[in-house]
């Protein structure tokens, strides 16, 4: 400011002041003092930054844990040197502060010449919270905007009164987070976004050193990846307001990366290869300066192809400032681990392999169909075209906690109450958690705190984390255990010391009854499998509104849907509301009439709602019309809010998202803009394509915000599979039952079938990453890019923005086939495939010199792929004699393949010389878990039939019959 304006700016400010020296008496003057050195009218807020000494400097040796076998490991420095501040060049987040050109928000100002004081809740031209003896309008003129801090307590009686606690604090006064220094003018967050001031900390500095190694978990050693010697790495611990500068060294011979999930970093440091920044090349080091804003627990992780499933990743701690308890603490992190080479859990999922499932138990055979009685789901399963129910992927060797198979942790007292910060820091895992000694209590999600709520189980997604409350027994050592969800495998961490007591056992899965439930929802819901018609995601479904500075849709997480079951029915909040026409109980569960109804009528709401349904744009529910299913005993029963799923982790109170409450209001006030995205996750579980709006990220436009907008992502899964969606970034609200004060999540689950909607303020530029967490789906394309408009990329990435490799990682092609050498023939075929392109070559030879080989190039057409075009050749020799001797019958050949469903491939081609042929075939129909038969038919009046006996992921002994060539056995090599 300057001239006339900052004589008037001076002038008005010296009237306030005097006001609140009056009232406030001694602290008045105080807070003059801090008035006059913070300048709260300059575009900037001068602080006085410690002058830089030499950092402290500790060595800590990095032993490698028995199942690692580490050539080379450097040990991990951690330099704690003196508080340095923020720094430049990096956005601190402290309030009014320019770094390096980097513009940060300035201390808010209702009206020029008005500054607010943080930590005083002043609007309307008034102070609210204070009571002036019934004077609304004590101080006219005076507007002073809502920093989110409590309103202090001023009594009637005998003007105002102080009352100081053992800490010389005002009670009524939200004092979290602030140190006595009177500095404290760094946003933080610790439950809603920025709710408390810090000052600046210290510089904190690891080196963490990226190596191959050599695991072994199993009794094999395997190829691996760790970090200063270790899987996982090193517990990278902070205070909020320091300064991260973490030093990661590539020391192996492929480049790599680290993203810090759930950390909001300046975007150039979040660790994307070639999208936000640039890839760590081998013998190379990349430095993050990452200014702390925040508290809880969160992780990091490789976002390099599969590079996390080999071992990269650790866990990271910010302790808030000022404690709120002094409980012990415990970091549980859980992750999955194989033996094989992640790039060949890849293609064995593309391939579409039962082997996983003959491992697990989880075929859904015909015959074990027929003995148990439910035939008639199994083929209404097939009718859709729908593979097996399952709940998993892969067939994990191990499960691990902070690198153990199990985990001995004696060190705390009996009695003691202790906080465990559990990290879901696997590929591909979901875990069902529970502990012998207790229940749990959450007070904590996703590194954010969350108004204390109790369980007996929590099933956590994959990257999701969770703090919560347990209690060390007395006497004894009591598991908690982490059981993954197809119940084919945990790990166990024991708490205490003395004689074991085991966690109740997770219930088996009982496959067919879970089939007939699924087919009973289809039944009952209209909402599509797999993919969507193209108009439906036009422009991926944007649509536009206002928001009216409230939003209060309570219940819209479709995730509780009303399923009128007894069981498992969670306690009702009595913070719950109610919307006209639904029933809200306790776990938001909706009771929705009107089956083709797929818009949410405004009839019998009152105004207010009815506002905010417009301000939801008409929000397509997906057409999730009457959910009011019984049980009719056959199935299994229901989990709480309606979920299918959660109904498998048997008796106790489960978490839901409807539980979560954040402390206070996450609500996003004012005018702005809503930006509301439709988003189907959609694929082919057939062919293990992910995809979002029926495209993978390599075919799919950016998903363009704009900053200051409400960006909501309503996510619709149509796939059998969960997905734990994750923003980079960015914290949403998981908008559920507690209405204002829903949770803010940086990662969200959605089950099959069901639907929920996120929102967040558009406020961090440049480009982030949204995407499936599940690493193998991610993989396969189900991930977007979220772009602010005229927000340029970082300066280091944008030579990569034309022909970024991050975008083909779904296009990378995958290698399969199939041989019988039989008595009377041998039969086989290749595939080369990626997402939307296939090679594909079957070939027959006899040892009496006939044989056909048909090769072919398809590209699949339609949303579902089930439709694919294809050009190709027929090789083909028909008259006995020596192999290869005699010039054969060759034509070109079109195509179309289609599959019908019961998973029946047809096959119509025409070839150069005006042949036509149709073919009909299924492979693969499951006899039992292991016995599967083949059959096929065509116009030429050819047709076979063969069975397989698997008996190794790569061999199965075999037989089959030919019109053409007769009966025969023998083997068959499976790749």
């Amino acid at each position: 400011m300057a001239g006339g304006r900052w004589i008037k700016y001076k002038s008005t400010m010296k009237n306030i002041i005097t006001i609140i020296m009056i009232m406030l008496l001694g602290w008045g003057l105080s807070a003059y003092g801090q008035q006059k050195e913070m300048k709260m009218g300059d575009t900037t807020m001068p602080m006085k930054m410690p002058a830089t000494k030499k950092p402290l400097v500790k060595n800590k040796k990095a032993t490698s844990p028995d199942h690692l076998n580490q050539k080379k490991t450097s040990p991990m420095v951690i330099k704690e040197g003196t508080k340095q501040g923020m720094p430049a060049t990096a956005a601190s987040g402290m309030s009014g502060m320019k770094m390096k050109g980097k513009a940060v928000k300035k201390m808010p100002m209702k009206k020029k010449g008005n500054s607010a004081m943080p930590g005083m809740k002043m609007d309307k031209g008034k102070m609210q919270g204070m009571d002036m003896n019934g004077k609304k309008d004590a101080m006219p003129g005076m507007k002073m905007p809502d920093t989110g801090t409590k309103p202090m307590d001023m009594q009637k009686q005998g003007g105002m009164k102080m009352d100081m606690n053992k800490e010389g604090m005002m009670p009524g006064m939200n004092m979290s987070g602030m140190a006595k220094s009177g500095k404290d003018t760094i946003a933080s967050t610790s439950s809603t976004l920025n709710d408390h001031f810090i000052h600046a900390g210290k510089r904190v500095t690891y080196n963490l050193y990226i190596t191959d190694t050599v695991a072994n978990y199993t009794g094999k050693p395997v190829k691996a990846m760790a970090i200063n010697g270790h899987i996982p790495g090193p517990t990278l611990t902070f205070t909020e307001g320091d300064t991260a500068y973490i030093k990661v060294h590539n020391r192996m011979n492929t480049e790599t990366s680290i993203h810090w999930h759930g950390v909001l970093v300046p975007n150039q440091y979040d660790g994307v290869p070639y999208l936000t920044t640039v890839p760590i090349l081998p013998d190379s080091t990349h430095l993050f300066i990452i200014p702390l804003r925040q508290t809880g627990t969160f992780w990091y992780h490789s976002h390099t192809e599969l590079d996390e499933q080999s071992g990269l990743y650790g866990s990271i701690v910010i302790n808030p400032q000022i404690k709120k308890n002094d409980y012990p603490e415990q970091v549980m992190l859980f992750s999955d681990w194989t033996d094989y080479k992640p790039k060949e859990v890849q293609r064995m999922l593309k391939r579409g392999t039962d082997w996983f499932s003959i491992q697990k138990g989880s075929v859904l055979s015909y015959g074990g169909a027929i003995s148990k009685g439910y035939l008639g789901d199994k083929l209404k399963l097939d009718w859709r075209r729908m593979p097996a129910m399952d709940l998993a992927d892969v067939k994990y060797d191990r499960f691990l906690v902070n690198g153990y198979t199990d985990q001995q942790l004696s060190k705390f007292k009996p009695g003691q109450t202790v906080k465990l910060r559990i990290i879901n820091g696997s590929s591909s895992s979901y875990f069902w958690l529970n502990y012998a000694g207790s229940q749990m209590t959450v007070i904590a999600a996703d590194g954010l705190e969350v108004k204390p709520v109790t369980v007996d189980k929590i099933l956590i997604g994959t990257a999701e984390t969770y703090d919560v409350l347990v209690k060390i027994p007395l006497k004894g050592k009591y598991e908690f255990r982490a059981t993954y969800q197809d119940v084919s495998g945990k790990v166990s961490a024991w708490l205490g010391s003395g004689a074991e007591v085991k966690a109740k056992d997770i219930p088996p899965v009982p496959y067919y009854k879970l089939t007939h439930t699924f087919n009973r929802m289809m039944g009952q819901m209209n909402m599509p499998m797999n993919a969507v018609p193209s108009s439906k995601v036009k422009n991926d479904g944007l649509e536009f509104s206002k928001s009216t500075g409230k939003m209060k849709m309570d219940g819209m997480d479709m995730g509780g849907m009303k399923m009128d079951g007894k069981e498992n029915k969670p306690v009702p909040d009595k913070g719950d509301m109610k919307m006209a026409g639904m029933d809200m109980k306790g776990d938001s569960s909706m009771k929705m009439s009107g089956s083709k109804s797929k818009k949410m009528s405004m009839k019998g709401m009152n105004p207010d709602m009815a506002d905010q349904q417009k301000d939801m744009g008409n929000m397509d529910m997906g057409g999730m019309g009457r959910m009011n299913m019984t049980d009719d005993g056959r199935g299994t029963k229901m989990g709480p809010g309606g979920s299918m799923l959660l109904g498998l982790g048997g008796e106790g109170k489960i978490l839901t998202y409807d539980m979560l409450q954040a402390n206070s209001s996450t609500a996003i006030e004012g005018t702005h803009t809503v930006r509301t995205y439709h988003l189907y996750l959609t694929g082919s579980m057939i062919r293990y394509t992910w995809l979002i709006n029926n495209k993978a990220l390599s075919e799919a436009d950016k998903l363009l915000i704009k900053k200051g907008e409400i960006v909501r992502f309503v996510l619709h899964n149509t796939t059998m599979m969960e997905h734990p969606m994750h923003l980079h970034g960015h914290f949403f609200r998981v908008l559920n039952a507690k209405g204002d004060s829903a949770p803010l999540k940086h990662t969200v689950s959605i089950e099959p079938m069901q639907v929920k909607t996120i929102e967040f303020l558009a406020d961090e530029a440049h480009d982030w990453f949204f995407h499936c967490h599940t690493l193998y789906h991610m993989m396969s394309g189900m991930a977007r890019v979220v772009r602010y408009e005229d927000a340029p990329s970082n300066p280091q990435v944008a030579p990569y923005q034309k022909n970024n490799p991050l975008l083909k990682d779904d296009r990378q092609w995958y290698t399969w086939g199939m041989a019988a050498f039989h008595s009377q023939t041998s039969v086989g075929s290749v595939f080369i495939s990626n997402t939307r392109y296939e090679f594909n070559a079957n070939y027959r030879f006899s040892y009496d010199g006939r044989y056909e080989i048909d090769p072919r190039f398809q590209r699949y057409l339609d949303n579902n792929q089930y439709l694919a075009a294809y050009v190709g050749g027929n090789f083909e020799q028909t008259e006995k004699g020596r192999l290869f001797s005699r010039k054969g019958d060759n034509s070109a050949v079109v195509g179309l393949r289609y599959l019908l469903p019961l998973f029946v491939q047809t096959d119509a081609r025409i070839s150069s010389k005006g042949q036509f042929r149709l073919t009909v075939s299924r492979e693969d129909i499951p006899l039992s878990t292991r016995l599967y038969m083949g059959a096929s038919y065509n116009t030429d009046n050819e047709f076979q039939v063969d069975t397989r006996y698997i008996l190794t992921k790569y061999f199965a002994v075999s037989a089959s019959y030919d019109n053409q060539y007769g009966f025969g056995g023998g083997l068959t090599i499976i790749y």
